[in-house]
């Protein structure tokens, strides 16, 4: 057993801070030999837990896509009904369906996907929701991820509004690792609008004339 395979499963399945300290991602994606589809195997096994979803997604794993599909219809009509009873829509939690809409998109990108990404960051409540969505959004290249995210550059909060800017940084092609890239981001979650504004316009900027990055 390697010692990705090894980190793997700590963090996938024993770490209990595993979703406080984010999962180990770069372990998973860096299997070889057997390991992969074992990997999967473990992965599928663990459905519907989230980190299941999110393992099968930087796998982009094909053999995993219909059980994620399912779940997504699930959670889809949960999201339906939300929107028509405020009890539940009290009740519904929706960062099961994005983690789903982002591990399926990188499976086998399909327009199904993105719109109840779109929905969310749109008009949850809670901004811990919209921020969710922005960052599923960022794997989404759709000229309507971009026009949602663009849109939530004006977010209330200040960490919905970074994570839709790294989110379309990224969707050109740009990375947010560049110093000057971390500047525009920083400007935009700016309280002062003339600063916001002047981050907002350098975003434009950035991102002009750049097509959407490969998938």
């Amino acid at each position: 057993m390697s010692d990705a395979f090894r980190r793997f499963e700590f963090s996938f399945f024993e770490d209990p801070k595993s979703a406080q300290d984010a999962l180990d991602t770069a372990s998973l994606a860096a299997l070889t030999g057997d390991e992969p589809a074992r990997a999967e195997d473990r992965l599928i096994a663990f459905l519907p837990d989230a980190r299941a979803v999110i393992g099968l997604g930087v796998r982009r794993s094909k053999k995993a896509a219909p059980a994620p599909r399912r779940l997504f219809d699930d959670e889809l009509k949960a999201q339906a009904d939300a929107a028509r009873d405020a009890q539940k829509r009290e009740e519904w939690n929706p960062l099961g369906l994005l983690f789903l809409a982002r591990a399926l998109w990188l499976i086998e990108p399909d327009p199904r996907w993105p719109a109840p990404a779109i929905a969310v960051l749109a008009s949850a409540p809670e901004w811990v929701h919209r921020q969710e969505a922005a960052e599923a959004l960022s794997a989404m290249r759709t000229p309507e991820a971009v026009a949602a995210l663009t849109k939530a550059l004006d977010d209330a909060d200040a960490l919905v509004r970074f994570s839709a800017t790294r989110g379309l940084l990224a969707l050109h092609g740009l990375s947010y690792d560049v110093p000057d890239i971390q500047s525009v981001v920083y400007r935009v979650m700016a309280d002062d609008p003339a600063r916001r504004d002047g981050g907002k316009r350098d975003v434009f900027a950035a991102i002009a004339g750049r097509t959407m990055g490969p998938l």
